[in-house]
């Protein structure tokens, strides 16, 4: 496939070079500033200094407390799981790789959930066929095991006055990625 391509792969390779030399180094344009940001809602009166200050702990505070939660919830259902499948044979290489290894944090894939965002169209298929109680008892299975999955998650904190730096956050973030 590669020899009668006309240069398809090597296009597909190049593109996904150039993602993960982003992910590497960053925006050619320079960083995000921002401190800048902050400073410029402040001097043109566009925020409340104490009441933005307060708003950006609480959400360090909840995302911290999120990241414990996280990481409790994963460390139980390890030891649950470690119990039951000792015996597993683990593919060689399988845990060498990091994420840091393509350049990005780990944090940052910790927030993306792909269980709860994407639900296939064959399920919805099956749910159209199923009788109105049968869909109905999935619908109510799947509804508990979000719950079970999301117990104890800590609550975002409201937040109104850090969106007010929304507009020149998209401003700072289209001139930085601007090629």
């Amino acid at each position: 496939m590669h020899l009668h391509d006309n240069g398809l792969f090597d296009k597909l390779m190049g593109w996904i070079e150039g993602i993960l030399e982003f992910l590497r180094q960053g925006p050619k344009n320079g960083k995000l500033d921002m401190n800048a940001l902050f400073q410029g809602a402040l001097s043109v009166n566009q925020l409340d200094e104490a009441k933005a200050i307060a708003e950006i702990n609480s959400l360090i505070s909840w995302q911290e407390a999120r990241k414990r939660w996280h990481q409790d919830k994963t460390r139980q259902k390890m030891a649950a799981e470690g119990g039951v499948n000792s015996n597993v044979e683990i593919v060689p290489g399988a845990l060498t790789f990091q994420s840091t290894d393509f350049g990005l944090d780990q944090m940052d894939l910790q927030d993306i959930n792909y269980e709860e965002q994407s639900e296939s169209e064959d399920e919805n298929e099956e749910d159209d066929e199923l009788d109105p109680i049968a869909a109905e008892r999935k619908r109510r299975a799947k509804s508990r095991d979000h719950l079970r999955r999301t117990a104890g998650e800590p609550a975002k904190p409201p937040v109104s006055e850090v969106h007010r730096l929304k507009e020149g956050f998209l401003a700072m973030l289209r001139t930085v990625l601007a090629d």
